[in-house]
């Protein structure tokens, strides 16, 4: 690893000594315990090195980054490097520790008056990759976590020395003439403001392109020019550095402004949006996710040179391993004028519309009566009109035509609707591929779990622009899946009651692969059938081999032409501890495929483990989620089911 960092800290019989950015030295008696963090980004690389319980203060940008924890984001806010710090606030805080940039707003007032109190202060600053890892080991030093600094430390440069690899195989006389633009000097209009000897601005050229603002103005970090300056320049490629919540706005004003169309990279649609910041979406920024921001930079400008990358799979990894979130690869896009590329839950990219309006949906529409979207949908499977949640929340539901289903599709029907985009269960593939020949983006919705569910909820945030309700609408799945956990996790493995679950017919089992299967084991349960059938998703079996299993309770699929009765008075089932104790169910009304998947799980809990849910009415819990994400009650719609 080539960075300048070996030198840059030790241990001594005194405690721990480390030299900042600044050149100072610091010195610790021990890893601090007691940190005040003023940036974000600072803030994430604590949390990835296990370090956020050592957080007791914060700045205040801090609260606005969704990839930190609420327990880090709630910490007292003591004011930022742009308007001032409240010392006395910091002070009662008691820190042996602040970490803040320097060099720019009032940085150095700020640290002069903290070391002026005996407070040890971290000054850090960002010009290059090599400075995010010494950094990394900087901050794990400090706290007593090199380990942990170490591993993402190789997570980082491995990835990029992969990207210096790829980029050192560009010929020159290939290279892309780039310039990366603020998307905030766009909006507020007048002169444009660049990037050129910064962080971001070299990360053009490490992945073999040449930033020409660099080129024109190398000892300038952020260059103003006019949008002559820019014309005269004529970039092949250019990149807008531009919030999440912003995009739109500032490629509308890019279109709306004719100054813009006599740029190639304009007229070439080679004009691209990196997601920056803190708003889940966002890859770049500084800390740990500079090196996807990175990635996704390369992506955008060679996607040839760099097909062995996934960014979208890289940034998931980081997020899980290193943040402890699930944050999947269908909750980030890429962006250019015209379009934007998701992933579908098949892993297939699409490039859909930048704003989705026209939708034809065979397969996710209950969701989106909970996403606020119905007046997207021009175009509906068939089975939206009898199903007991559309019904009821969206009375009108059979004023919106059908073209068929994901089974039996008219492909010319669909073409007249002109959607933007159908999201389709690929169960037939030749419907897919019908669909792609006449030129309409198809995104495909194939879900085998719980995590699943959440993929596809990001997914659909990310193409109807709303991943602030994505987001809520998890963190209310998350609520009510994390409280079943909390409860039934201690019980031992030979005391997890053991489930079948039936499907149309009784001898239709689940097997390990499934969202079914998925919400047994979060409820606290044993699949009866995942042993033998470990990748089958629902499996004929002969009844001797059900016998075998001997199931604790049997639980019937909603929509199954037979119930209860069927299995109780059949004497072949007579000997399974199931029907010995009448413990034979059908399942409520609900939705596998949606965020409804919680209530099941919770209802299931509570059948399988009485005595731990008798606090829980679960069609009052039941009618509040529905009411707050329908707009109707779960008890109107089982009215509507004949339930």
């Amino acid at each position: 690893m080539q960075t300048t960092s070996t030198s840059t800290q030790t241990i001594s019989a005194g405690g721990i000594v480390v030299v900042d950015f600044r050149g100072k030295t610091i010195r610790l008696k021990e890893p601090a315990k007691r940190i005040v963090v003023l940036s974000s980004y600072w803030a994430e690389i604590l949390v990835a090195l296990g370090a956020k319980d050592r957080i007791v203060g914060i700045g205040s940008y801090v609260v606005y980054d969704e990839y930190l924890p609420s327990n880090v984001r709630n910490k007292t806010v003591v004011g930022s490097v742009f308007k001032g710090v409240n010392i006395e606030e910091v002070i009662s805080l008691n820190p042996d520790l602040v970490i803040m940039d320097y060099g720019y707003g009032k940085a150095n007032e700020i640290i002069e008056q903290l070391e002026g109190l005996g407070i040890p202060v971290i000054g850090l600053f960002m010009k290059s990759f090599d400075d995010e890892l010494k950094a990394i080991e900087l901050l794990g030093k400090v706290v007593g976590a090199e380990d942990r600094a170490k591993e993402l430390i190789d997570f980082m440069y491995k990835r990029y020395t992969t990207l210096k690899e790829r980029a050192n195989s560009i010929p020159k006389d290939k290279r892309l003439r780039v310039v990366v633009v603020s998307g905030t000097s766009i909006l507020k209009g007048g002169s444009l403001s660049v990037y050129a000897n910064t962080s971001w601005g070299k990360t053009v050229e490490d992945v073999g392109a040449i930033n020409i603002a660099l080129k024109e103005h190398p000892n300038e970090e952020w260059v103003k020019i006019d949008i002559e300056t820019l014309v005269k320049w004529d970039p092949d490629v250019i990149l807008i550095a531009s919030s999440v919540s912003k995009i739109h706005d500032v490629l509308d004003k890019i279109l709306e402004d004719p100054l813009w169309r006599s740029l190639r990279a304009y007229s070439e649609g080679r004009i691209y949006v990196i997601p920056c910041w803190s708003k889940i979406g966002s890859v770049l920024d500084w800390g740990p996710r500079d090196i996807i921001g990175r990635e996704y930079i390369a992506s955008i400008l060679y996607p040839e040179v760099y097909s062995v990358i996934d960014w979208r799979k890289d940034m998931e990894e980081l997020l899980e391993k290193y943040y402890g979130l699930f944050i999947p690869a269908q909750a980030f896009a890429a962006y250019s004028l015209e379009w934007k590329e998701v992933v579908d839950m098949t892993g297939e990219k699409v490039k859909i519309p930048r704003r989705v309006n026209r939708i034809v949906d065979l397969i996710t529409y209950e969701t989106m009566i909970a996403f606020k979207a119905m007046d997207k949908l021009v175009g509906v499977s068939k089975y939206a009109y009898k199903n007991p949640l559309v019904k009821t929340a969206y009375p009108n539901i059979s004023s919106i035509p059908s073209p068929g289903s994901s089974f039996s599709l008219s492909i010319e029907e669909v073409a007249a609707l002109n959607p933007d985009v159908v999201l389709i269960w690929p169960y037939k593939p030749k419907i897919v591929e019908e669909l792609k020949n006449i030129g309409i983006p198809v995104v495909g919705v194939q879900l085998y779990s719980y995590n699943d569910i959440k993929r596809l909820l990001w997914l659909l945030g990310v193409i109807l622009d709303k991943q602030d309700r994505a987001k809520e609408l998890i963190e209310d799945m998350d609520y009510i899946v994390g409280l079943i956990r909390e409860r039934v996790e201690n019980i031992s493995s030979d005391k997890r009651v053991k489930v079948l679950y039936l499907w149309s017919k009784p001898t239709k089992v689940q097997g390990g692969k499934g969202t079914v299967n998925d919400f047994i084991i979060l409820a606290g349960g044993l699949n009866v059938a995942a042993k033998e059938l470990v990748n089958k998703t629902y499996v004929i079996v002969d009844l001797e081999k059900i016998i075998e299993w001997n199931p604790d309770i049997i639980i019937i699929w909603y929509y199954a032409k037979y119930n209860e009765t069927t299995i109780l008075n059949d004497p072949a089932w007579a000997s399974t501890n199931a029907v010995k104790n009448k413990k034979v169910y059908r399942e409520p009304y609900y939705e596998h495929w949606n965020m409804d998947a919680t209530l099941f799980i919770l209802w299931l809990a509570k059948k399988m483990y009485p005595e731990l849910f008798s606090d829980v009415d679960f069609v009052e819990t039941a009618n509040k989620y529905y009411e707050k994400w329908y707009g109707v009650s779960y008890s109107q719609v089982l009215v509507e089911a004949g339930g």
